[in-house]
């Protein structure tokens, strides 16, 4: 009945996915003509949107294709932003058309030099007479567009804006990570087809370059304002970035900081040292009061180290109490990049102070600072070339183990990148380490959607090494410390021709840097000499194709996975060797395999069908399978009684979904 329940919704979904793929699409005439009658009945927000709309739709067109071009619909919008306040942006976009060329060219440019041309006398001046004040008003007698005010003083100061949110992710997710096993059967638990996110659905070659999975429903309010400082060339900047996990609200589980919490906030000061004013080149100071998560090490996101979000076991600061603020000082520029930062925390340790009166040594927990150290430099030594290195030292509290009670733990370490691209590719960097900034002039776009251009090719090589050493108790030599490595290398290439995209990745990780953040096998203590470990090895495969006119996306996936392990021996009553193998897929998540049985590498696939229906809005189907021989469950045999016995399930999950997702 499940499986037919789940068959009947999926093919109602497809059905529907296809019906509504087939419908027509407003044209890039339409959605001029709307664009121009928002902007007439005074709605110029409205109208930009739709202006940007028709600009996007006008530039996947072919150049032959019939009604107005892309550069018209760019001059439009550049308008329509200088007529809404923002000066610069629409300066800019009127550059872009100018550079184009075309029967708009000139226009622009001069449009663009108006908007830049310094103004006149800050004075009175004379009094404008009525009758040329009447020439200003527009021809359908509405009221005169009157320039943006400029701020001289604190009142001339526009209010902060409330109610700014960005970065908004709503999806609707329908399907089953798992029909072939009944729940219960496996773990994690896999319940009936159903509405909503699992953790399943997400494979091991999923967005390695992000913490999230791509199905969540969440939102930031960024309340950010900018300003010039007193100071000649300095910019002043500040956001308070707080995340709404809309599903952990939704839960009812009573924990608010799972469903509110810092998103990295941050005072910033920008002093720029190139030419000119608003460029890139500049020294850069950022403060976080609240926490630094954002402020790490390594390149790739399933890489990186030195983190501070403890929700989802990627603390440097194990046993933290609350969150991590910080600041960074770094020197910035097109070509170039360094920095030096700090971080502290707050760990609860044991430290030994003398009882008040006596000369005797008492041992209390106390909650003291700990500190953490980074610093890095990167840079383009060719336009071809890339290359970036980073250090970190963290202190991490003291022992408490009874031999090494008092003790230090740390971590210190560093890492490297090269990266070898086309110039139609830029050098990639995680979304998850940047800074939030809500500023109108300057749009960010968190969520681009990707473009396409037929007739060129980009492509990219990149190669990351990190090495950590880890101050840990030694396992094998009583009241001793040991330093222990832990390892981790990337290679990832990537290739966008045309409307292929096609990714290929391999990663290493030894099993101290899979648990880098307990940290060991067994915490705090290094791994004994006796013990046998594996390092966790990954290759994943990953193709789409894009097809220009109903805007679908058919994609696949594949990856192989040899997963990190510790394995012990030792002998039975009867003096046969046995041995026991431990499955590390992360912190917190392991499987117990059954006596003398070794881990079995992984295997997962997923096919998947993207449909953008809107700048804005998309649909998604897809199936995958896993194949997992790894997962095992406790039975009774009841030919030995209450013997308990631990055997393999099926290693064989097949699971297939649907999703539609907005996100804006």
């Amino acid at each position: 009945m499940r499986r037919q329940l789940l068959a009947a919704a999926v093919l109602l979904s497809v059905t529907a996915f296809a019906a509504t793929a087939s419908a027509q699409e407003k044209s890039v005439e339409e959605l001029r003509t709307q664009a121009r009658a928002a902007m007439a009945s005074g709605d110029v927000a409205g109208a930009c949107v739709l202006f940007e709309q028709g600009y996007q739709a006008a530039s996947k067109q072919p150049a032959d294709a019939p009604g107005p071009k892309a550069n018209e619909l760019l001059f439009d919008l550049a308008d329509c932003h200088e007529k809404k306040g923002y000066a610069t942006l629409a300066a800019n976009e009127f550059d872009q058309v100018a550079q184009a060329g075309g029967s708009n060219a000139d226009a622009a440019k001069a449009r663009a030099a108006k908007i830049r041309q310094p103004e006149g006398p800050t004075g009175p001046g004379p009094i404008k007479p009525e009758a040329d004040k009447a020439k200003d008003k527009p021809a359908d007698g509405g009221a005169a567009l009157e320039a943006p005010k400029e701020i001289k003083t604190q009142k001339d100061e526009p209010p902060t804006r409330i109610g700014d949110f960005m970065d908004t992710r709503l999806t609707w997710t329908f399907g089953d990570d798992d029909i072939l096993h009944q729940t219960g059967q496996a773990f994690p638990l896999s319940p009936d087809a159903s509405i909503g996110d699992r953790k399943q659905y997400r494979l091991f070659f999923d967005n390695l370059n992000s913490r999230f999975g791509g199905r969540e429903n969440l939102t930031h309010l960024a309340l950010y304002k900018k300003m010039p400082g007193f100071i000649k060339n300095l910019d002043t900047e500040a956001a308070l970035v707080l995340r709404f996990d809309i599903a952990a609200l939704a839960s009812q589980s009573g924990n608010l900081n799972q469903a509110l919490y810092d998103a990295g906030s941050y005072i910033r000061a920008f002093y720029h040292t190139g030419h000119p004013k608003d460029g890139q080149s500049g020294i850069g100071l950022t403060f976080w009061p609240i926490d630094t998560d954002r402020f790490r090490l390594g390149y790739l996101y399933d890489l990186s180290w030195g983190g501070t979000n403890a929700g989802i076991n990627q603390s440097i600061f194990p046993r933290i109490s609350g969150s991590s603020p910080g600041a960074k000082l770094a020197f910035e520029s097109p070509h170039f990049t360094a920095f030096l930062g700090f971080k502290t925390a707050s760990i609860v340790q044991v430290q030994q102070t003398l009882t008040p009166g006596t000369s005797e040594v008492e041992s209390i927990r106390v909650g003291q600072t700990n500190y953490g150290v980074l610093a890095g430099l990167g840079g383009d030594l060719h336009e071809m070339f890339h290359l970036d290195g980073g250090f970190g030292y963290f202190t991490q509290g003291k022992f408490d183990l009874p031999d090494v009670v008092g003790k230090s733990v740390y971590t210190v370490g560093g890492s490297a990148r090269a990266v070898v691209h086309s110039k139609e590719m830029p050098v990639g960097q995680s979304i998850d380490f940047l800074l939030y900034r809500n500023d109108p002039n300057k749009p960010q776009i968190i969520f681009k959607p990707e473009v396409y251009k037929p007739g060129t090719v980009g492509w990219s090589l990149s190669a990351e090494g990190d090495v950590l050493f880890q101050n840990l108790k030694d396992f094998n030599v009583t009241g001793g410390t040991k330093l222990q490595p832990a390892i981790a290398g990337a290679v990832q290439g990537n290739l966008k021709a045309s409307y292929f995209r096609a990714s290929l990745t391999g990663i290493y990780r030894d099993i101290a840097y899979v648990l880098r953040n307990q940290p060991s096998f067994i915490p705090f203590e290094s791994i004994p000499k006796d013990g046998k470990t594996a390092s966790e090895i990954f290759l994943a495969a990953a193709a789409d194709y894009y097809i220009d006119g109903p805007r679908l996306t058919p994609g696949l996936g594949l990856g192989v996975q040899f997963p990190a392990t510790f394995k012990s021996s030792s002998v039975d009553i009867s003096s046969a060797p046995i041995s026991r193998t431990v499955v590390v897929r992360e912190q917190g998540n392991i499987a117990i395999l059954p006596l003398n049985k070794d881990a079995a590498p992984i295997i997962q696939a997923r096919a998947s069908l993207k449909w953008d229906i809107s700048p804005i809005l998309s649909a998604l189907a897809w199936v995958q399978y896993t194949r997992d021989n790894n997962g095992t469950f406790v039975e009774r045999n009841p030919s030995q009684g209450t013997v308990a016995l631990r055997t393999f399930i099926s290693p064989d999950f097949f699971g297939l979904g649907t999703s539609v997702q907005a996100r804006f």
